[in-house]
């Protein structure tokens, strides 16, 4: 592509000039996805090393038998005996430390380690190996009465894959069923400092940094929006599940239809 005709003596003419920006933009694209696709291998690695540890942290010794936020607790409890969840970016299971009884769960994660840990956890459960923003992670699954999809969705890193994972998700989703959906909310003030035009590398033990979409509720509203979500509610929750503003609260929420 990069060859192009001279039309006349005095500089290249618009098929020379055209067939070089094309090829520039090729050149472009082709890095650019190779460092979307180093970005992804980069949280897998993460997960993959440091999912053992990550996983202890997500354990409960005391109190309660969830180890969920409580507001992830409230909208489980929405779930019927019967009925079906697809748990996508599910760790190590811990979701079904809340779950209400007689809901098939199946659980889906890229991180082969957080995999390990699940069925360590939850032998009886059914896990799937799978990238969420691949297609062969869609295929066989079937259509379930509630998607949670837990801090998974600020480590896809570009706008266009992001809408791929909602779109296939919706296609799995029965009607009436309802999305599930938080991301980190990075606005808080202690994460301001790793904010990098866009995203954010936040540290993990002092050891490994994780690449994270910054997410405030306009963008994730309009993502969601724009893969044919019916947003019913969206805000940011603290520790306690309760609703708060930006600058406190720990999590985007996000409850679609």
């Amino acid at each position: 592509m990069r060859t192009g005709r001279v039309i006349n003596s005095a500089g290249v003419g618009a098929v020379g000039s055209f067939a070089r920006s094309f090829a520039n933009r090729a050149d472009f694209l082709v890095e650019w996805w190779i460092v979307v696709d180093d970005i992804i291998k980069q949280v897998k690695d993460f997960y993959d090393e440091a999912g053992v540890h990550f996983s202890r942290t997500r354990q409960k010794t005391y109190g309660s038998k969830s180890s969920n936020w409580r507001v992830t607790d409230k909208y489980l409890a929405l779930l019927k005996p019967g009925q079906s969840i697809l748990d996508i970016g599910c760790g190590n299971g811990k979701l079904l430390t809340g779950m209400p009884a007689g809901v098939a769960y199946t659980g889906t994660d890229f991180s082969q380690t957080l995999l390990d840990e699940a069925r360590l956890l939850h032998p009886e459960a059914e896990f799937v190996y799978g990238d969420v923003t691949k297609a062969s992670h869609w295929e066989g699954l079937t259509t379930y009465d509630a998607i949670f999809a837990v801090a998974l969705l600020h480590h896809v890193p570009t706008e266009k894959l992001q809408k791929y994972v909602l779109t296939e998700t919706k296609k799995h989703l029965k009607k009436g069923g309802f999305l599930y959906l938080t991301v980190w909310n990075l606005w808080q003030e202690r994460f301001l400092q790793y904010h990098l035009n866009g995203y954010a590398e936040v540290p993990y033990n002092k050891e490994w940094k994780r690449y994270c979409v910054t997410f405030d509720v306009q963008t994730l509203t309009n993502l969601l929006s724009d893969t044919g979500w019916n947003v019913k509610e969206i805000f940011y929750a603290d520790a306690e599940g309760k609703q708060t503003d930006i600058k406190s609260g720990q999590n985007l929420v996000a409850i679609a239809e």
